[in-house]
């Protein structure tokens, strides 16, 4: 008969691996899903005040805590020391479902840096496929979503959409895994025939995945022939808007012609746009600004 003490270790070894102690990570996550569940349930009952907002800010400060130990401390050039837990609500609403992580305002009070974990952005991607539309591939890979201005709007812009205007051509810094950059613009409405004014830099490094968006320092100017595509489109769609008017407001198929016309045209200006940026003036000097914040954030000290 085998001794107490081999019985115990041969219990051991064969225990499965998902008995094993959870990381970090997956404590985290598991408690802010049953929160988030709970605090929601409640809410669709009609219960969203009271003890339910206590418990959501005590749970809010318990997460933001575990968030701080995840990462660690953060030191990025022209970013604030302390950040603040980007989990903004926990009931369903505006700032309720970002990417996990810590929020840290810049030093110019515009430029804003979310820094996560790799794995806590994969989890984030995983858990928001359904959002994208029937009509798209949701992305598989953290590098796929960084082509994706919805993946950007989901993660770190709730309150305005992310609409990208040109990839800005970075190198991958040594220590990091992923590098990307983008020039955007937010709106929270279709932007037309406006000029994008912030890049973007998403860098995967050390295990820590960071997310800096940063006013771009550049003149930015569209070229002529985009300046046209964007007049001609704006001509037929006042067309369209006049004969609505002239019907009194009656004829709906007017409207729906002028709304498509503006999305095509936005999306027509956007094009140019990406077509030429390469030649503009400003190109090279918005590439150096984020190539100089990727170095800064793959170099990050914890």
């Amino acid at each position: 008969m085998l001794s107490k003490t081999v019985s115990l270790a041969l219990l051991l070894a064969f225990t499965p691996l998902a008995a094993a102690a959870a990381t970090p990570e997956e404590a985290y996550l598991s408690h802010r899903n049953r929160a988030t569940a709970k605090l929601r349930k409640l809410e669709a009952a009609g219960k969203a005040a009271g003890a339910a907002e206590a418990e959501e800010r005590k749970t809010l400060k318990e997460l933001g805590e575990k968030m701080e130990a995840i990462i660690g401390p953060v030191s990025v050039p022209g970013f604030q020391k302390l950040g603040k837990y980007s989990i903004e609500t926990l009931f369903d609403g505006i700032g309720a479902d970002q990417l996990d992580g810590l929020a840290f305002a810049g030093d110019d009070e515009k430029s804003l840096l979310t820094v996560s974990t790799r794995g806590l952005a994969e989890a984030f991607l995983r858990a928001r496929r359904k959002d994208w539309e029937k009509s798209e591939r949701p992305p598989r890979t953290l590098g796929e979503a960084l082509a994706s201005p919805l993946f950007y709007t989901l993660a770190v812009s709730p309150d305005a959409g992310v609409e990208i205007y040109a990839d800005l051509p970075i190198a991958k810094p040594a220590a990091a895994t992923l590098a990307t950059a983008v020039l955007d613009l937010r709106s929270q409405d279709d932007a037309g025939g406006a000029l994008p004014d912030e890049i973007i830099v998403a860098v995967a490094s050390e295990g820590r995945f960071y997310i800096a968006s940063t006013p771009a320092k550049a003149k930015i100017e569209a070229g002529p022939a985009c300046e046209k595509i964007w007049s001609e489109h704006q001509v037929e769609a006042k067309k369209a808007m006049d004969s609505y008017s002239a019907s009194g407001r009656a004829d709906e198929k007017d409207f729906e012609k002028y709304s498509k016309l503006q999305e095509e045209g936005s999306a027509a200006f956007r094009r140019c746009f990406a077509e030429h940026a390469r030649s503009e003036k400003f190109f090279a000097a918005l590439t150096a600004q984020a190539q100089a914040l990727a170095d800064e954030l793959a170099a990050a000290k914890r």
